[in-house]
């Protein structure tokens, strides 16, 4: 053991308080993204004098690490109070005066402890992290000082990235208002001077990739629910898939990604690259004068999409909604009058969030920096 790393157990101790008198409601869950998250579990019937309350600033991590990937669930609660399943383990430091929970928490998100906890994780049918293995784990302690610094330099860049994300948020919902301003959209069945979708839309268009050249690739878990940026993209061989460039729009088409929202706006892409992704996209690209930022808008508004829905097929659990389905929806021509007046408005809104959003990618890898100071 290098000098100043030091045993976790001797600075932590396990807490196990039940819910017995019913007087905390809010139930909550631990994920792989190390936060805690609204419970999904259906708790109609169940006796919630068992679950285990977590108060502020204590841990409670998931023993069970065979389901969970690469990833370890391990949080530290920032509400007041909650409640968590029996299965979950909690835990508070002993002396925050010689170890800091958010420094702690910096080391349980650093991706060496992941690896180290499923490496240490044992059990023949599930494979468990427990609370020996967790109090055997080794950690650099430096002074209290040194701690809070690293904690104080870490929480500038994450409440910056969180700043712009909120900012991101905002502007899209303002872009969203202008679309429905200059373009009210009253269902597919419209009885207006109309046209149909793909004399606006090209679907699927068509490009050419060299194989297995190094090409960026978007898969659907890089696609937000709530947001049009993508995450994470990687860049790897060309094999197959949906092809794309900037300004175009990914659609996912499977269940449960298109009930859920997951479409992005490609905006992360160098001039004139083309990029690729999983089949179940849909990429809808502008015709002639209609903006780009129109389609995106569209394919956020809730009318399309519930068009989209309505024409599912397939097996349960893997329906799919095709293009052919999509081309058929029909658009007040009137309304398409003000498209350059959107166009105008929507514009510098969608670069701002671009430029927000590339200022945030450099600023997580900022962020994943800081964590190796915890070493």
């Amino acid at each position: 053991m290098r000098s100043n790393y030091k045993k976790l157990g001797q600075f932590i101790k396990e807490v196990s308080v039940k819910n017995k008198d019913l007087s905390v409601e809010l139930l909550l869950g631990v994920s792989i993204t190390k936060q805690f998250i609204p419970s999904i579990a259906n708790t109609i019937g169940t006796d919630m004098s068992k679950y285990k309350v977590v108060e502020h600033h204590q841990f409670a991590y998931g023993p069970v690490t065979s389901r969970n990937g690469d990833k370890i669930s391990v949080a530290l609660l920032s509400e007041e109070k909650c409640i968590v399943s029996s299965s979950y383990t909690v835990f508070e430091i002993v002396d925050t005066e010689l170890l800091d929970s958010e420094y702690l928490m910096m080391w349980f998100k650093r991706s060496e402890f992941d690896r180290y906890a499923r490496f240490m994780s044992h059990g023949s049918v599930r494979e468990l992290f427990g609370w020996e293995e967790m109090c055997d784990v080794e950690l650099p302690v430096p002074s209290i000082e040194k701690q809070r610094e690293i904690v104080r330099e870490y929480n500038v860049v994450n409440d910056r990235i969180l700043l712009n994300e909120q900012l991101m948020n905002r502007l899209e919902k303002s872009t969203f208002a202008l679309f429905e301003e200059f373009f009210p959209i009253h269902g597919h069945d419209i009885e207006t001077d109309h046209t149909t979708l793909e004399q606006l839309v090209s679907f699927n268009p068509k490009h050419t990739i060299k194989k297995n050249s190094a090409t960026t690739y978007v898969e659907m878990a890089n696609v937000a629910e709530n947001s049009m940026t993508i995450s994470n993209p990687i860049v790897r061989p060309f094999t197959a898939g949906s092809k794309f460039k900037n300004n175009d729009t990914l659609l996912a088409r499977i269940t449960p990604c298109l009930e859920n929202g997951k479409t992005a706006f490609i905006n992360i892409l160098g001039e004139d690259e083309i990029a690729y992704g999983s089949t179940e996209f849909i990429v809808m690209r502008s015709k002639g004068e209609i903006s780009p930022f129109w389609i995106y808008c569209l394919a956020k508004n809730e009318n399309f999409r519930s068009y989209a829905i309505s024409s599912m097929v397939g097996s349960s659990g893997r329906q799919r909604v095709h293009s052919d389905y999509l081309k058929e929806y029909r658009i007040d021509t009137n309304g398409l009058e003000a498209m350059s007046d959107f166009h105008r408005l929507a514009a510098p809104m969608f670069k701002y969030i671009a430029n927000k959003h590339q200022e945030n990618h450099k600023l997580q890898k900022l962020r994943e920096l800081l964590l190796q100071k915890v070493a």
